[in-house]
């Protein structure tokens, strides 16, 4: 097939993102929140130079990463939202514990984004440690970049 990897390159590169116009919304978990405090405003800083207005992005905390689906639910139950961002930290320690945070932080808010048809990024960050939490930090930029992506493509899908 002539031309098919520079076809397949173009179709993996990232588009030009434009958020003007889209509502966003970002539940964040205070838990780790020099991780996710710091991923929220990355998030948010990025969603600004995308286009999407100050007065669009709406944040709500909640305590922990297990919270988060049920407050996404009902965030998407009280308003329409083009997309939202989901942010936690969730660190190993000497149980098994953040395993089964993670797993349903993951679970519920894949089950909210489908039920409501709802983009929901996944900006959970399931470290080994602090510092390995504090290298990821950067997601929350690439997160806003993905709920603008995704929000422009259901919405084109729509049509």
């Amino acid at each position: 097939m002539k031309g098919a990897p520079s076809m397949l390159k173009e179709l993996a590169s990232e588009p030009l993102l434009d958020g003007s116009g889209l509502k966003i919304g970002i539940v964040v978990a205070r838990y780790n929140w020099n991780i996710t405090g710091s991923m929220l405003n990355l998030a948010q800083e990025e969603l600004v130079r995308l286009n999407v207005a100050r007065e669009e992005i709406t944040v709500v905390v909640v305590p922990g990463a297990y919270e988060l689906a049920i407050t996404a639910q009902s965030l998407l139950r009280r308003e329409q939202f083009d997309a939202l961002i989901c942010f936690g930290c969730v660190m190993k320690g000497e149980t098994r514990h953040d395993v089964v945070i993670s797993d349903a932080a993951a679970q519920g808010l894949q089950q909210v984004a489908l039920d409501a048809h709802v983009p929901i990024i996944f900006g959970v960050r399931c470290a080994e440690n602090q510092q390995q939490a504090e290298a990821r930090i950067s997601r929350g930029t690439e997160c806003a970049r993905s709920a603008v992506e995704m929000a422009c493509t259901v919405q084109a899908l729509a049509r």
